[in-house]
């Protein structure tokens, strides 16, 4: 068998902030390994995988529901505004314009307020696109069970073997 071969990847350490696991592995590259064998896997947790999946929030939210809405609204303004001036509606360029720029506007108008909503909402309902949600840094180290060993010992925990 190769040398390649023999190499795999390896779990060293799990931190919680990003600074411990690049301060950890600058520690393992002092120890003498390449840096091209250490890396840095970000990890959220199934569970929180989970409740993020399907969620839209925040400014995602309101710009789609302010253009639902300002799209309905729109419709609803410019029939009933063209309905009271000329007794029919007109299937004119100017009313469907008019139906567009009040979605847009809408739409801007939502987002807007969604995010003002989204920053007073607790932590645990701003799991989508949120840098706070829980995440596990996790050294791993690509090589063989010497590297494995030495780069543990240099963190200066457990030397495993399995």
């Amino acid at each position: 068998m190769t040398a390649q071969m023999m190499q795999t990847r390896k779990l060293v350490a799990v931190f919680s902030t990003r600074q411990e696991a690049n301060q950890a592995k600058q520690t393992v590259q002092t120890s003498g390994l390449n840096g091209q064998q250490i890396f840095i896997d970000d990890q959220v947790s199934p569970s929180i995988q989970v409740a993020a999946q399907g969620t839209t929030t925040g400014g995602q939210a309101g710009f789609w529901m302010g253009l639902f809405l300002g799209g309905i609204v729109g419709l609803i303004a410019t029939i009933i505004g063209s309905f009271l001036l000329t007794g029919d509606y007109p299937h004119s360029a100017a009313s469907r314009f008019v139906v567009v720029g009040s979605a847009i506007a809408g739409s801007v108008f939502g987002a807007l307020v969604a995010k003002g909503l989204r920053a007073s909402q607790p932590a645990s309902q701003k799991i989508k696109g949120n840098a706070d949600v829980p995440r596990q840094f996790r050294l791993m180290v690509a090589g063989s069970q010497d590297d494995l060993r030495r780069a543990q010992q240099a963190l200066g925990q457990p030397v495993v073997t399995s």
